[in-house]
């Protein structure tokens, strides 16, 4: 079978993209980047000369001539989230093949056009970055509790500090900071997280959960890349306190908190607790990132409530000799090319329908 064709928008010099998705595609057989498109042509062909693509690699500087590309069978888009519906339309108009990170749109109503021309275009596979469902860890927790030793799960508290939100950001994060752009920690950070705890756990609410979103922290030390103050109080519009409690469609009791900043030395970025009848499942992290992976990530288990603790073993993949944001983006990848898709558009638009309902409760205009 020929590699399938790859068209890429927004693969910069540095951020999610070189370290995330190139690794598995330069070396999979099965993928092959044949075009580029970031701002201007010349940022493009800069990007192909600095990570040695081949010289048959175009260069575009605009998403509708990548989209008209008879040569490309996929386009990935890995630009800001304020910048999908623009630069992703083109592609799905052509009917062409894609991969959009998460979020699908700044917004549902964003999400849901796209959904729309997404069905229009008559696109075969679209597939959305919610990739911690292809994580080894989620997929051990997942056969744990389906191996009947915790029994029936009773309930589910999970506990998670984001990093974004606290003292400090820098120039590259600083649009996290701006609720309106559509990526922040509520829609980023919690909607990876809030994903992979439901792929555990079932999807959907029985009722709409009760929630809290608050900025509490107006303003934030602002950081050039060189590490020196570059403004002392920048004003924040997006929140950094996450609470949400609500019983699942499949029964479960949820108890979510997520705030921004760092953990409190010696406690875990993300502390997960599944109880079950017969046991309980204890999922550590240092950051509550499952979807990027970090070394330290643990899964113990206590049969009923007795003393013993035993560590779940982790078994690795081909992908484990990749740097950890390159590993579950290659599992997707691997899972796209025989037809599987990790993440469906209408799954995304329901999860930014979550999202949405949040925003409202709290008296917040998405």
């Amino acid at each position: 079978m020929p590699p399938i064709r790859v068209g890429f928008l927004g693969l910069s010099q540095s951020g999610w993209a070189p370290g995330a998705h190139l690794p598995y595609l330069q070396t999979s057989p099965d993928y092959e980047i044949v075009a580029i498109c970031n701002s201007s042509v010349e940022s493009s062909q800069e990007a192909i000369k600095l990570y040695s693509l081949s010289d048959a690699t175009k260069a575009y500087g605009d998403p509708e001539e990548l989209a008209n590309d008879p040569n490309i069978d996929l386009v990935v888009c890995s630009v800001r989230v304020d910048r999908h519906l623009k630069t992703i339309s083109p592609a799905l108009k052509a009917g062409k093949d894609v991969y959009v990170e998460w979020p699908l749109g700044k917004s549902l109503g964003e999400a849901k056009e796209l959904l729309r021309l997404k069905n229009e275009g008559g696109v075969k596979n679209a597939v959305v970055g919610l990739q911690a469902r292809q994580a080894p860890l989620i997929k051990k927790v997942k056969e744990i509790i389906e191996s009947g030793r915790i029994g029936e799960v009773l309930s589910s508290t999970w506990v998670g500090q984001g990093s974004v939100g606290g003292e400090v950001t820098t120039e590259g994060y600083e649009y996290l900071t701006r609720r309106e752009v559509g990526g922040n920690l509520v829609t980023i950070h919690f909607g990876h997280a809030i994903d992979f705890v439901q792929s555990v756990l079932g999807y959907g609410f029985q009722a709409p959960p009760k929630t809290l979103l608050a900025n509490r922290r107006k303003f934030q030390k602002l950081l050039g890349s060189d590490g020196k103050v570059i403004e002392e109080k920048r004003p924040k519009t997006s929140d950094d306190t996450i609470f949400l409690h609500g019983t699942l469609s499949s029964g479960i009791p949820l108890s979510f908190s997520l705030r921004g900043g760092k953990p409190f030395p010696g406690i875990p970025g993300m502390d997960w607790t599944i109880h079950g009848e017969k046991g309980t499942i204890r999922i550590t992290s240092p950051t509550p990132f499952v979807q990027i992976g970090y070394e330290g990530m643990k899964i113990e288990v206590q049969d009923g409530e007795g003393e013993k603790v035993e560590v779940a073993e982790i078994v690795g993949d081909e992908f484990d000799g990749f740097e950890h944001p390159a590993r579950n983006v290659g599992r997707l990848y691997k899972g796209l090319k025989n037809g599987e898709i990790n993440c469906s558009f209408e799954d995304a638009v329901d999860r930014h329908a979550l999202i949405e309902e949040i925003y409202r409760e709290n008296g917040i205009q998405e």
